[in-house]
C-alpha cells in the first residue's frame, strides 16, 4: 500500500514533474457488456490491495440494479466499489460530473494506499478521464443511443419540445444554434447532454497532450456468437430476477425524456407496462438492442489508444486473464515502467 501512497504523495508535491495526479497508478478494465469486467476486477482485488471505480453511465442510478447489471451486494462485500448508486433516476448524470467524481475517487483510493481499478463499459467516460475530451463524436455507443432516442422523440413530439429542453439546459444555445434546423438542435442536445456543459464550453474543450495517470488499459472480448449468447442469457436472468417490477418502480419517478431511460431494456419494458407491446416483443427488442449496443461498444473500444485485448471463453481462460491483469496490477504497484 505504501508504494501507491508514495507515488500519489510525490505527484502532489509542488514542482513535481507532470500533472498533480500524473503518477497515480491506475488499472483500466473495459470492453463490451457481458464480458466479465466486474468478475475480473474482483479477481484482481482478491490478490492485491485494490478498490474499483465504476465507469458505467447507468450504474450511478439508485434503484436500477437488475437492468444495469450492477455489482450485487455479495460482490460489493468482496471489494469496495465507487460511483455506484450516486443519484436517484430522475436526476441527470453527465460526462463532466463523472470526470469530477472519478478523479476524486481515484485520488482518494491511491492516497489510502490501494490501487484504483477503473472498470466499466462506457468508453467515452474512460477515454475522457485518461486523455481528456474534445467535441463529442457520434460513433460511440452512448452518443448513438442518445441520437436514436432524440430522433424518435422528434418524430413523435416535433421540434418544439426539443428546443425547449435544449434552452432549459443551456439558454445561451439560442444564439449559437439554428433553432429551426432539427439536425442542429439534435446535435446541440447531444453535446449538452453527454458533457453536462454549456455548448460553448464543451466545444472549447481540447484533449490533453499527456496522460493523467500511469495506467495499463485492457479490453475484454470473446467470440461474437459467445458474446450474443451471454447477452441473451443475461436478459433472461434479469427478467427472472424481477426486472419488470424494477422498471415499474422506476417509471413512477421518471419523465419520458429522462436520461435513466437510456439504459438498455428500460424503454421497451416501460412500453410493455404501458400496454404498448407484449412482454415477448419487449424482450425481443431488448435482446436485439443489447446485441447492437455491444457491437457498437466493440467498435469504440477497438479505437481506444493503448488498449490491450484479452479474450476468454472458458473458466480456464478466465483464470489466465485474471493472472495477466493481476501481474499488470503488481507492475503498477511496484512503479515499474508499463
Amino acid at each position: 500500500m505504501n508504494q501507491v501512497r508514495e507515488a500519489a504523495n510525490q505527484a502532489a508535491q509542488p514542482g513535481h514533474p507532470g500533472a498533480r495526479d500524473a503518477r497515480i497508478p491506475l488499472l483500466v478494465i473495459g470492453g463490451p457488456t457481458t464480458t466479465g469486467k466486474t468478475a475480473l476486477a474482483l479477481a484482481v482485488a482478491a490478490r492485491i490491495p485494490a478498490e474499483i471505480v465504476s465507469a458505467d453511465s447507468m450504474a450511478v442510478y439508485r434503484g436500477m440494479d437488475i437492468g444495469t447489471a450492477k455489482p450485487t451486494p455479495a460482490e460489493q462485500r468482496l471489494a469496495r466499489f465507487h460511483l455506484l448508486d450516486l443519484i436517484p433516476p430522475e436526476e441527470p448524470y453527465s460526462l463532466a460530473r463523472f470526470l469530477t467524481d472519478a478523479s476524486a475517487a481515484i485520488e482518494d483510493i491511491a492516497a489510502r494506499g490501494y490501487l484504483p481499478i477503473l472498470c466499466g463499459g462506457t468508453g467515452l467516460y474512460v477515454r475522457a478521464l485518461l486523455h481528456g475530451f474534445s467535441l463529442p463524436r457520434t460513433d460511440y455507443a452512448d452518443a448513438t443511443a442518445l441520437r436514436e432516442r432524440l430522433e424518435a422523440r422528434l418524430a413523435v413530439e416535433g421540434l418544439e419540445p426539443l428546443i425547449g429542453e435544449l434552452l432549459a439546459a443551456d439558454p445561451s444555445a439560442a444564439t449559437q444554434v439554428e433553432l429551426p434546423n432539427p439536425r442542429r438542435v439534435l446535435r446541440a442536445l447531444e453535446i449538452v447532454t453527454l458533457t453536462g456543459l454549456p455548448l460553448a464550453e464543451a466545444r472549447g474543450r481540447a484533449p490533453q497532450t499527456s496522460p493523467r495517470y500511469r495506467h495499463e488499459s485492457y479490453g475484454l472480448l470473446c467470440p461474437r456468437p459467445v458474446l450474443y449468447r451471454r447477452l441473451d442469457d443475461r436478459v433472461d436472468r434479469m427478467l427472472a430476477a424481477g426486472w419488470v417490477d424494477e422498471v415499474r418502480g422506476v417509471l413512477t419517478r421518471l419523465r419520458p425524456g429522462s436520461t435513466a431511460l437510456q439504459a438498455l431494456g428500460y424503454r421497451h419494458l416501460a412500453a410493455h407496462l404501458r400496454g404498448e407491446e407484449t412482454l415477448d416483443e419487449a424482450v425481443r427488442r431488448t435482446k436485439r438492442d443489447t446485441r447492437r449496443f455491444a457491437k457498437r461498444q466493440v467498435t469504440w473500444w477497438k479505437r481506444e489508444p493503448g488498449l490491450r485485448w484479452l479474450s476468454w471463453e472458458t473458466a480456464m481462460d478466465f483464470g489466465a486473464v485474471a493472472l495477466v491483469l493481476t501481474r499488470a496490477a503488481r507492475r503498477l504497484l511496484s512503479g515499474r515502467d508499463v
